[in-house]
C-alpha cells in the first residue's frame, strides 16, 4: 500500500517520528512520504529512524510548500508537494527559509486578531513552547491555543473560527519554485485539486487550466487519489494527468484523529463515494 502525503507533529500533524512510523507499519503501508507544511524536519527524522531500525519500507523525502499562482485567475493559493529531493537542496532550503519568515509575520497578525476579536491574549510562553515543537507554525496551532484558553471543543470551534483567524497569506510563488527546481533531483506535484475546486468554486476544466499553466513551468505530478476525492473526481483528475503526462500520486493527507478526523493512513479515496 502506498501513501505519499502524510504529516507529522513537526508541522500541524499529531504524531512524532516514532509514533507515525509505528502507525504506518501497522496500517500495512509499504511506501510513503512525509510531506509536512514548509518544513523537512519531520521527513528527515523519519528517514533517520528508518535507517536506525533498518526497516524494509520504501521512503520518499517530501514537503508540502504553501504556494500562490499569481498570473491566472487573479491569483490563487495552491499547495505543491515536492518529493524525492536531497535534504540539502538549495531551492527547498530557500523556500523553507522564506516561508518561516512569512509564517512568523502571519503569527503576529493572527495574535493581534485573536486579541481584538476574542479578547484573548495568548501567553508568550505558550507561543514559545509551540515554536520549539514546530518550524511551521500556522492557523491550526493558534486556534488550538485559543480553544485551550477559552476551554472550547476544538473540532466544533475550528469551523466556526478559523476563517476569522485568516491573515495576509504570504506564500511562495509557484512559478518561482517550479522554474528554480528544474534539473534538481525530485519532482513537484499539485496537491489535492478538489480543495482548490471547493475553495474557489472551480470546475474540472478550471483545474485543467491550472495544471496546464503549472506544467509549463515544470509541474511533474498530480495528486489524483486523495482522501477527499470521489470515484468521479479520481477519474476526472486521472484524465487531466494523462493529458499532460503527469505522475499520478496517492495521498491520505493524514494528520491524526485529533487534528483532522476521518482521514486514515493509506486511504486515498473518499470512503462514502
Amino acid at each position: 500500500m502506498k501513501d505519499l502525503h502524510i504529516h507529522t507533529k513537526y508541522s500541524d500533524g499529531e504524531f512524532d517520528e516514532n509514533e507515525i512510523l509505528e502507525k504506518i507499519i501497522s496500517a500495512g503501508i509499504t511506501e510513503f512520504a512525509i510531506c509536512d507544511h514548509d518544513t523537512i524536519e519531520g521527513s528527515m527524522k523519519v528517514c533517520e529512524k528508518i535507517k536506525q531500525l533498518n526497516l524494509d519500507i520504501i521512503f520518499h523525502s517530501g514537503i508540502e510548500i504553501t504556494s500562490r499562482i499569481n498570473d491566472i485567475f487573479d491569483g490563487i493559493s495552491v499547495h505543491l508537494l515536492v518529493r524525492d529531493f536531497q535534504f540539502d537542496d538549495k531551492v527547498i532550503l530557500d523556500a523553507i527559509s522564506i516561508m518561516k519568515r512569512n509564517r512568523l509575520k502571519n503569527l503576529d497578525l493572527m495574535l493581534e486578531g485573536v486579541k481584538k476579536d476574542y479578547n484573548v491574549e495568548i501567553p508568550k510562553q505558550r507561543i514559545e513552547e509551540v515554536l520549539k515543537e514546530t518550524n511551521s507554525i500556522g492557523e491550526p496551532h493558534v486556534y488550538k491555543l485559543l480553544c485551550e484558553i477559552k476551554n472550547i471543543d476544538e473540532t466544533y470551534f475550528y469551523d466556526k473560527t478559523i476563517k476569522n483567524l485568516k491573515t495576509e497569506h504570504l506564500k511562495i510563488d509557484a512559478a518561482w519554485l517550479l522554474e528554480n527546481f528544474k534539473g534538481h533531483q525530485g519532482y513537484i506535484t499539485l496537491a489535492h485539486p478538489i480543495k482548490i475546486m471547493k475553495d474557489y468554486n472551480f470546475s474540472y476544466a478550471d483545474i485543467e487550466k491550472i495544471v496546464e499553466h503549472l506544467h509549463g513551468y515544470g509541474l511533474k505530478g498530480l495528486e489524483v487519489e486523495y482522501s477527499k476525492h470521489t470515484k468521479k473526481d479520481i477519474a476526472e483528475f486521472s484524465k487531466i494527468a494523462d493529458k499532460f503526462n503527469l505522475i499520478k500520486t496517492p495521498g491520505s493527507d493524514f494528520h491524526g484523529p485529533n487534528v483532522k478526523p476521518n482521514r486514515f493512513l493509506g486511504v486515498c479515496q473518499k470512503q462514502d463515494s
